[in-house]
């Protein structure tokens, strides 16, 4: 066979198993979630995607909505222990993550949110939170996304796993590191987290995410601890950069670059733009 003829067989072959491929993809999906009429229709899952903030009853103002009472923690003798010294290290500062440009992490992240904007990304295989402040991004996968438990990397924020329950995005949080400094509810790394979010509607017909939040901790608690929250959407709601200052980075660039024209060696340290900022 001439050279020509074998590229052009080839072609065919290829351009039918093409086709092939494609009918039996379209037969799949029209097996799977039904043609035009067919009673089986897909399955529609509420959509989150959105900006939310605190939602507020009749006469309720955002500051008196967001009030948090300090709840009382059933501590565990080992949980009182490590919750005092905390408390002992936060200076006279009442030092806390964000202070100091660390993600909040689980669940403080969650319990926060509704003070600051937060964002809700949804796909069919991972739903992406971004709270507004440092832009702390949590991604909660679904179905065949998941990592296995093997492969997951202990953080701050740990591992996020959910699913659907009719209206309900149910999200387990495990892989996570030790998080004495949590603001609400401090947790030890054997903390598990169950979240439930429910998209729902007010008297009025305002869309509202109804929240709950239930962490189980042998470390710290002797019982599981929850917490609630309501949002509702944020009108032309954007989420705005809120991250740490600059400023201090790029007083250090102008002390080395002056070390550089000086002809001295480049030694200046963040430590010392701080230092020659104001109010620091």
């Amino acid at each position: 066979m001439a050279r020509n003829e074998d590229t052009d067989t080839r072609k065919t072959y290829r351009l039918s198993r093409s086709r092939a491929s494609v009918s039996a993809g379209v037969a799949m999906i029209l097996l799977t979630f039904g043609g035009a009429g067919s009673p089986a229709q897909a399955k529609e899952e509420p959509d989150l995607t959105g900006v939310w903030t605190l939602y507020l009853e009749p006469g309720q103002n955002a500051m008196s909505a967001f009030a948090m009472q300090a709840p009382e923690l059933p501590l565990t003798a080992e949980g009182k222990k490590r919750s005092d010294e905390y408390k002992k290290l936060l200076g006279p500062e009442a030092a806390n993550p964000g202070t100091y440009c660390v993600a909040y992490g689980m669940p403080t992240m969650m319990e926060m949110a509704g003070a600051y904007p937060i964002e809700f990304i949804q796909k069919p295989d991972q739903v992406t939170i971004i709270y507004e402040v440092e832009g702390e991004t949590r991604r909660v996968y679904l179905g065949a996304r998941n990592l296995a438990p093997e492969d997951r990397i202990p953080s701050r924020q740990g591992y996020s796993s959910g699913h659907w329950e009719g209206n309900t995005l149910v999200v387990e949080t495990d892989s996570l590191t030790d998080g004495e400094d949590q603001i609400i509810h401090p947790r030890s790394d054997q903390a598990k987290i169950v979240e439930r979010f429910t998209l729902t509607k007010d008297a009025k017909g305002t869309r509202i995410i109804d929240y709950t939040m239930t962490m189980t901790d042998p470390v710290y608690y002797t019982q599981p601890v929850t917490s609630k929250r309501k949002w509702m959407p944020l009108p032309d709601g954007h989420i705005i950069d809120y991250n740490c200052s600059e400023e201090a980075w790029l007083k250090l660039l102008d002390l080395r670059r002056k070390q550089l024209r000086d002809g001295v060696p480049v030694t200046a340290t963040m430590k010392d733009a701080f230092d020659y900022l104001p109010n620091q």
